[in-house]
């Protein structure tokens, strides 16, 4: 269950930047709000939640392996909302 739902947060700024996209946010603030989605639930998870963990906490890489994911699916979300568009924009 928690293979889940770490992969639909990953999932999770592709979807908000295709979604911010759609609603007429330009493309560099839909990315930038969008990459903002996993670091936010790295950091509640480390500061607000209980420890879970036996050993060191890794959270530093944790932050810095899921800001790339989370930028690389937040801007493939924006591209793919901004192509979606201009075909949109292209067919009228």
């Amino acid at each position: 269950m928690q293979k889940l739902i770490s992969i639909f947060i990953i999932i999770l700024p592709g979807i908000i930047g295709v979604v911010l996209r759609l609603r007429k946010f330009r493309e560099i603030p839909a990315w930038l709000l969008s990459c903002t989605i996993i670091p936010i639930f790295i950091l509640i998870s480390e500061f607000i939640l209980p420890y879970q963990g036996g050993g060191a906490s890794m959270w530093p890489i944790a932050l810095a392996f899921g800001s790339f994911y989370g930028a690389m699916t937040g801007g493939l979300g924006v591209v793919l909302a901004s192509y979606y568009l201009k075909r949109k924009k292209g067919a009228n």
